[in-house]
């Protein structure tokens, strides 16, 4: 019986020429991790059922919210949104460049705002 395969997920997002890109690459026990390519500005969101979780492996990511103030992530670090606050991503520098890994649960509500 062999073991679990291992995620170079720093090796797939290198394979990927431009972003935006998601990948769900772990889903377990009503719980998902996404890896996520941000080069631009995302859409405002809210996640009402979960809580959701950034850790940020190259680049630095900024995450904005409605009432607060931005908070930046450089690599290592980790910043979890509580659900149902409004939310978006960019990356830390114009034409820039990050990769993240979300966790959240594997049943996400996604609410777009405007």
């Amino acid at each position: 019986m062999s073991g679990p395969d291992a995620i170079d997920l720093l090796a797939l997002a290198a394979a990927v020429p431009q972003g935006p890109f998601n990948q769900v690459f772990m889903a377990d026990g009503g719980h998902r991790a996404r890896l996520t390519l941000t080069t631009s500005v995302g859409p405002w969101h809210r996640h009402p059922n979960t809580p959701e979780t950034f850790l940020v492996l190259q680049g630095e990511l900024v995450l904005e919210f409605r009432n607060e103030r931005p908070v930046r992530l450089s690599p290592g670090m980790a910043l979890s949104v509580p659900a149902g606050v409004s939310h978006r991503s960019a990356p830390g520098t114009p034409q820039g460049r990050a990769v993240s890994v979300s966790l959240e649960a594997q049943d996400q509500q996604v609410i777009l705002e405007e």
